[in-house]
């Protein structure tokens, strides 16, 4: 009998340990007001003591060793929990860095198969003017491997370089690989990249400005929401196929969801190019500070933080949800893969097939307008989501998947304040939407180097996407069927 006592005593000491472990992990994370966890923290203390007063009889010893079982069982269960969702924000938040993939490409049916050998045949490399920083790094580093150094052609743009190689000017071509993604997008160079190889590539890792840009108001701020044109590391500089800006008043409770065209034809906020003039896209291709620069300057506001997903992460983050239910406004099938159709309303999508939703827009009159729609129609699916009963059951499959899947340079401390707020004050929010829409054209693309097809904005869109996020951060209040009535026109300053 008094070994059962021991034993009781000392399961309710390992109860009182694993508390305070979970209680230290909650500190950490950030996310849980303060409040709760000296509440928590007091009813966990005190149990393992009234278990331990509880041994005294013979009954009640029993029940409170068997409770106290129960209880560190759970308690590991939410350490593991907890754990998790704290490595997964040290990883994903406060990101200071971007990658920049330089790679060497010559002829796939090339026989050379190694950058040695392409510089003992004295290959000549043509590289892009404008774009040398990571490229001459990429080639002092070979130079010091190789026996002989690289020979490189100088050419002002990707466009000039790709008319040379095809013409047998330059033997291959040394470039960032975001720039061959720029190429591919005009007609005339889709799929360019399947004649080619690599020989070499070289990652560069480079500082990120995650400077807050003079918002002190922490209650209202804007995030750009960018999902890059690539798969597998989600810092690779790449084109944006996504480009949303979320206002958020957390006083009102407000979500602004503002979509631009990927093919706006905006002006770069670089200062090095007299008419920096090109799609908001390949903005991306420059660093995300570029992306955020360029909108920020179209919209005459701050953008504060950046949340930033690529095509892998957009997928297993679905998968791992069980999929999502996103309202279509159309019937179509991909044209980017066939296998995938939608019916007007409501579609369960896998991850997948809402890659393929959301990417599509040749499909539709409105073309890339309809798609900035189907982006915020995915977002908004996969929010609720996320506040829905799914977490829960995915959860540790779903904190593993989106430490590898999105990166962001708010700090913990920021997103945890958001959630205690939310958990403190428990109120639904509004998410309404606008996109900013264009007329077709053609246009000089700096970093194409070319003319290319470029959507033209229509200011009075622009104009009113601008009032619009004043209003949010102004407290003002408002309403889907409010923003819609008091919508322009297309092109309505255009056309008089």
């Amino acid at each position: 009998m008094k070994a059962l006592k021991i034993i009781g005593c000392i399961l309710a000491g390992v109860q009182f340990i694993l508390a305070a472990v979970l209680v230290y992990l909650l500190i950490r994370t950030q996310l849980i007001p303060q409040r709760y966890i000296i509440m928590g923290a007091l009813i966990m203390g005190l149990l393992p003591i009234c278990f331990i007063a509880m041994q005294l009889k013979k009954v009640t010893g029993a029940i409170a060793s068997v409770l106290s079982m129960i209880i560190c069982g759970v308690l590991v269960f939410g350490i593991i929990k907890v754990n998790q969702t704290d490595r997964m924000l040290d990883e994903v938040t406060g990101n200071k860095t971007e990658v920049e993939v330089v790679n060497v490409y010559i002829s796939k049916d090339d026989p050379v198969d190694t950058i040695n050998k392409a510089t003992d045949k004295g290959y000549v490399f043509g590289v892009i003017k404008s774009d040398r920083k990571n490229v001459d790094k990429t080639i002092e580093e070979l130079n010091g491997q190789n026996s002989s150094p690289i020979k490189t052609e100088e050419y002002d743009s990707i466009t000039k370089i790709a008319e040379a190689f095809d013409k047998g000017k330059v033997n291959g071509f040394i470039i960032n690989s975001g720039s061959l993604g720029i190429l591919e997008g005009e007609a005339k160079y889709k799929d360019y990249s399947k004649n080619l190889k690599i020989i070499h590539e070289q990652k560069i890792e480079s500082e990120l400005n995650n400077q807050k840009n003079g918002n002190d108001n922490a209650d209202k701020f804007c995030i750009y929401i960018s999902g890059i044109d690539t798969y597998g590391d989600v810092t690779l500089k790449s084109r944006s196929d996504v480009n949303i800006i979320a206002v958020v008043n957390t006083k009102t409770h407000t979500i602004l969801l503002l979509s631009t065209p990927r093919d706006y034809y905006v002006k770069f906020a670089d200062d090095s190019v007299e008419e920096p003039y090109d799609k908001l896209t390949h903005a991306g291709v420059f660093g995300i500070d570029m992306s955020m620069a360029t909108l920020g300057n179209l919209y005459g506001i701050d953008i504060d933080y950046y949340v930033r997903v690529n095509f892998t992460g957009f997928e297993k983050i679905i998968d791992t949800l069980g999929g999502v239910d996103v309202d279509s406004d159309y019937e179509f099938t991909s044209q980017l893969n066939s296998i995938y159709s939608y019916e007007k309303g409501r579609n369960h999508l896998t991850g997948e097939a809402a890659l393929f939703f959301a990417r599509e827009r040749y499909s539709f009159l409105e073309g890339d307008r309809q798609r900035g729609k189907n982006q915020m129609a995915v977002i908004k699916a996969v929010m609720n989501k996320l506040l829905s009963s799914e977490l829960l059951k995915n959860y540790s499959d779903l904190m593993a998947e989106m430490k590898d899947s999105f990166q962001t340079n708010m700090t913990k401390a920021e997103i945890g304040k958001i959630v205690q707020d939310q958990l403190d004050g428990g109120e639904s929010w509004t998410i309404v939407q606008y996109s900013a829409n264009g007329g077709d054209s053609k246009g000089y693309c700096y970093s194409l180097g070319a003319e290319g097809y470029v959507m033209e904005p229509y200011y009075d869109t622009v104009e009113y996407a601008s009032e619009l996020i004043k209003r949010v951060l102004n407290d003002e209040v408002l309403t889907q069927n409010m923003i819609n009535r008091e919508a322009p026109k297309y092109g309505e300053e255009e056309e008089e």
